[in-house]
């Protein structure tokens, strides 16, 4: 009995010594690392490719935040944003603590040559600093774009820091922005998607759409926003709603490397 049990482990044995050995794993044989292409009028990354536009403001794209050897796992990162931009999604950039979500995203706006409007979200923000604000200039009362109606307006970047500090009162207004590209604002104007602005264009001339104060958003406003994870850190956890109309990215620390 003994014998048999022996033979059978020699068998065995002999199996397992004949498998030719793999010196490498599959992961690493088929790792590709990610290679980054920057001309003035394209950006590349591996796969991705996005054509550039010259800014009409630029003083208004970030600089100095693109270092000359970005390590993989920041590139990754700028893919994946690539990636969501070409899409025409908005993104939420979440971790812990730190400057790196905001570094993420000022580095791939001065990447992408894009132009960014900045916005702190905080318990004391209401609709109005998102809307518009009344301001009084030589004795004359008038309404001034805040920076989220300019960064729709004029195609550039909307950048929503500390989103989880966001009111209950102003979630409404950014979800109307983030989903139908819309927003009522207090001078009367209203702010519609670019696809319907344009069928209207097609059916009435461009004075009617003025007088109706139709005002067409830019199909290049794309909105980049930072928040913690709540809980376990303090906020308010993002409505179903709300963050339904993100693409979520975690970022968390880049290695030394």
């Amino acid at each position: 009995m003994r014998s048999q049990i022996v033979l059978s482990r020699l068998h065995v044995l002999s199996r397992i010594l004949a498998t030719p050995r793999i010196c490498r794993s599959p992961t690493t044989a088929s790792y590709v690392p990610l290679r980054l292409s920057s001309e003035s009028s394209v950006v590349t990354i591996n796969d991705v490719t996005k054509q550039l536009k010259k800014p009409k403001h630029p003083e208004l794209v970030p600089v100095g935040y693109l270092s000359e050897e970005l390590p993989q796992s920041m590139l990754k990162h700028l893919r994946w944003l690539l990636q969501k931009d070409q899409l025409g999604q908005d993104v939420f950039l979440i971790g812990p603590p730190g400057p790196l979500r905001r570094l993420l995203a000022l580095s791939y706006l001065q990447l992408t040559k894009r132009e960014v409007e900045f916005v702190t979200l905080t318990r004391d923000t209401t609709d109005t600093d998102l809307k518009q604000r009344r301001e009084i200039r030589g004795g004359t009362s008038f309404y001034h774009d805040q920076n989220a109606v300019r960064a729709a307006v004029e195609g550039r970047v909307l950048v929503l820091e500390g989103i989880e500090k966001a009111e209950r009162n102003v979630l409404p207004v950014l979800n109307n922005l983030l989903e139908n590209r819309e927003m009522q604002l207090e001078d009367g104007r209203l702010l519609i998607s670019s696809s319907r602005y344009d069928k209207l264009i097609q059916e009435h001339s461009q004075e009617e759409l003025d007088r109706m104060n139709l005002v067409r958003v830019d199909e290049d406003f794309r909105v980049i926003a930072l928040g913690l994870p709540s809980p376990p850190y303090q906020g308010h956890p993002l409505d179903p709603p709300l963050r339904s109309r993100f693409q979520a990215r975690d970022v968390s620390s880049l290695p030394y490397k």
